[in-house]
């Protein structure tokens, strides 16, 4: 099972890619996020090792969620999961 979080602290919004899973191995894995707001993607964050996410945001106001990427780094084989969405009212 995988999933992605998302939360927001302060002038942030975070993202972290979750494998709920005894055989997932994070080590094999590329992991790439985009943040949407009101459906429109307004920051990314490129392919790294790490399966977290920071996106610093001025203008808090509209509906976010992030798109999580996790590639295979053998065979580059990619799969895509979202968060939930969350709206902010700053």
């Amino acid at each position: 099972m995988f999933d992605v979080n998302i939360s927001v602290e302060k002038n942030k919004v975070l993202g972290e890619f979750i494998a709920d899973s005894y055989f997932f191995e994070p080590s094999k894995y590329d992991y790439a996020f985009y943040l949407y707001k009101d459906d429109e993607r307004i920051e990314t964050k490129w392919y790294t090792d790490n399966m977290k996410a920071e996106f610093l945001i001025e203008d808090f106001d509209g509906v976010f969620y992030i798109k999580a990427f996790v590639r295979d780094k053998a065979h580059g084989d990619k799969r895509t999961f979202d968060s939930d969405k969350i709206s902010i009212d700053s």
